[in-house]
Formats: structure tokens, sequence, C-alpha cells
């Protein structure tokens, strides 16, 4: 690491950055224009009042309130709320649709009782689909709606937070087995932070960048709410079903915004080959984009390659691309490709490499 590194809490972090009001975080509406923008300043004041708030239910310094949250908005501003209140978030996906969710609740409940969450904010929507949760959890005592908690006015009472202090509880994804807790100190974060956005991607003050990545996910969340506190870039959420829906949604903002940098999983370079039209492309300008992220699935190199020929002609380079990895046990980020190496592929022997375990040539 640099000699000159020197690590802050988040909470360190949204303090610091809260003396600009030029950049912070735009919200993108799935169902309106609306495009509300927070300054750092703007972060600052929405998250106190949301520590606030939730001190008022009575949550104090190493508590954990469970957060089921589908607005972008709500879920950034009550998880750094809670932050600075030193109570511990534990982000938990929203359910998608009614179906499988009798597997949902279970996966929920096992989160609810593994992390000891007292508290669990979700939308009044959710929280009618929620009560066997509640019934079955006996620790949890209160399930709240986030509207309810906004409407409250509690002044946010500080805490004093270290940097070994535990920051948030974060579940793998539960795909293969039950959600497994990390547990993830500020200075786990600091350390990670300063990897990917220092030593990883070189991010400079005038990058901005723009994610549809869910936020309960840990690429989501640590590399587009967390990491940039620490160097007050500006980042546009949109949500994710907005994405999956329209794809395209995510190129017009990485044009409009002149966005920088971008992650996805190898499925969304996909769908924007399949599903954008040439006539979605008409106006847009990808050149600013330098660091196009792929991650969090296996990597197909064809993928990524017919996307940059696809989109070669509104400025996208596939010099852009870089290659990454990353697991919960970590933060969030391993190992990156080196930057302006765009793909890199390596042909091997598969029977050798799976057999013995040895990257021969094929």
């Amino acid at each position: 690491m640099s000699s000159t590194f020197k690590p802050r809490t988040v909470v360190q972090a949204i303090e610091d950055a809260a003396k600009s009001t030029q950049t912070g975080y735009r919200f993108v509406d799935e169902n309106s224009e609306a495009e509300p923008f927070f300054s750092h300043a703007g972060i600052e004041r929405a998250s106190a009042r949301f520590g606030g708030a939730l001190q008022s239910l009575g949550l104090q310094k190493g508590d954990r309130v469970a957060l089921v949250l589908p607005d972008n908005a709500d879920f950034v501003f009550a998880f750094l709320g809670a932050i600075r209140a030193g109570i511990i978030p534990v982000p938990i996906y929203p359910p998608t649709g009614l179906g499988k969710l009798s597997g949902y609740l279970e996966n929920t409940l096992h989160i609810v009782e593994r992390s000891g969450a007292k508290v669990l904010v979700t939308s009044a929507e959710i929280r009618r689909i929620l009560g066997t949760v509640q019934s079955r959890a006996p620790a949890l005592e209160r399930v709240c709606d986030v509207e309810s908690l906004k409407a409250l006015r509690e002044e946010l009472k500080p805490q004093k937070i270290a940097l070994d202090d535990v920051c948030f509880l974060q579940f793998t994804s539960g795909s293969t087995s039950h959600p497994k807790g990390v547990t993830l100190t500020h200075e786990n974060l600091a350390a990670n932070v300063h990897v990917i956005m220092d030593l990883g991607l070189g991010v400079q003050s005038f990058d901005s960048a723009v994610s549809w990545l869910p936020l309960y996910h840990d690429m989501g969340l640590i590399g587009f709410v967390l990491a940039p506190l620490f160097h007050v870039n500006t980042i546009t959420f949109l949500p994710p079903l907005l994405f999956l829906k329209r794809p395209v949604k995510w190129l017009e903002q990485m044009s409009k915004r002149r966005g920088t940098i971008s992650f996805g999983p190898n499925f969304a370079y996909a769908l924007c080959n399949k599903r954008i039209k040439e006539s979605e492309m008409e106006g847009l300008d990808l050149s600013s984009w330098r660091v196009a992220g792929c991650g969090a699935e296996p990597i197909r190199a064809e993928n990524l390659k017919a996307f940059a020929e696809k989109f070669s002609s509104i400025g996208f380079s596939e010099k852009a691309f870089v290659s990454c990895y990353g697991m919960a046990e970590s933060t969030l980020a391993v190992s990156f490709s080196k930057l302006g190496s765009g793909v890199i592929v390596d042909t091997v022997n598969g029977d050798s490499l799976w057999s013995e375990g040895k990257a021969e040539p094929a």
C-alpha cells in the first residue's frame, strides 16, 4: 500500500466529503423523469436524519438493523445513517415478485436471525409480506416502514466510531446454500477502498460513475456507495429493474453524464449486445468511458469483444475493459487486470487444468 495512505472510517469520509456542494449522488427514478441530486453536503444531512430516526427507535451503538429497501435513495441514506449512529446495518435483497416467495422468506429469516437484527426497515408494501419473519425471529422487536422513519425529526446523536468498529454485516448471495455473514470493520473497508480506487483504478476527482448494480450486493454497495465517499466522486444510480427492462438506459446515462467508470457482470454486456437497437444508439457518446469493469460471474471474452465492436461507433474503446475478481469474504476486490489492457485471453489445456491444476498452453 501507498505510504501516504491514511485509513478513515466511513463516518469520517461522509463528514469530510460534506464540504463539497458540487459532487454527490444522483438517483434516476424508474417511473418518472425525476433525477434528484444530493450533493455530498446533502448526503451528510440526509444520512444524519436517518441516523437520528433509527436512534429514536431505541437502537444503540452495536445494535443491528436489517434493511430491505428497493428504493435506491431510501437504502443509501438509511444505510449511511445507521453507520453514523454506530448501528450496524444488514442489507437484505428485496423480493422481486411473488414467485418463490417461500424461499425468499426463509433466506430473509435466516439473515435476520443470524445477524441478531432488532429492527427491520422496509417499504410499506414489502412489510405486508414479512409478517412470518417477525413472528419467527424472537430478537426482531420491530418491523418499521421507511416512510414512517422519514417522518421522524430526531437529531443524530454522534457516536465515537473507531477503525476497528464493525461497519456493517455483508451476507453472501445464498445461491448454493444459506447466505453466510461477513463482518466488515471500518478498517477493512478503508483498506479495500484504497486498493480499488487508488491502486486498481487510479480514480481522480474528475471521475464520475454510473451504476445500476443492486445495492445489497458488495459490488454495488462498496464499489459505488462507499468507495466514492472517500474520493468525493459523483455517482448516478439507476434502479436495477430499469436496466433489465431497458439496457440502453445504462448507456444513455453514461453518455449524458460523461461517465468515466461503470461496472457490470458478464450478462450485462451480453444483454446490451442482444437488446439495444441501432436506432437507440443514435446521439450517444461513450468516449469518456475509461473503465468498464466486468466481474461477479464467469467472464466470456466473446461477449465483451462483441460489446466493444457494437458500440465502437459511438466512442466505446475495447481498452476500457477491466476484468476483476472479488469475494464478500475479502470485503470486495481481490484482483483487477491492468488498466488500458482490454480483454486479455490465455488459451490453456482444459484437461490438465482440471485434473492437475496446471495452466499449460493448449
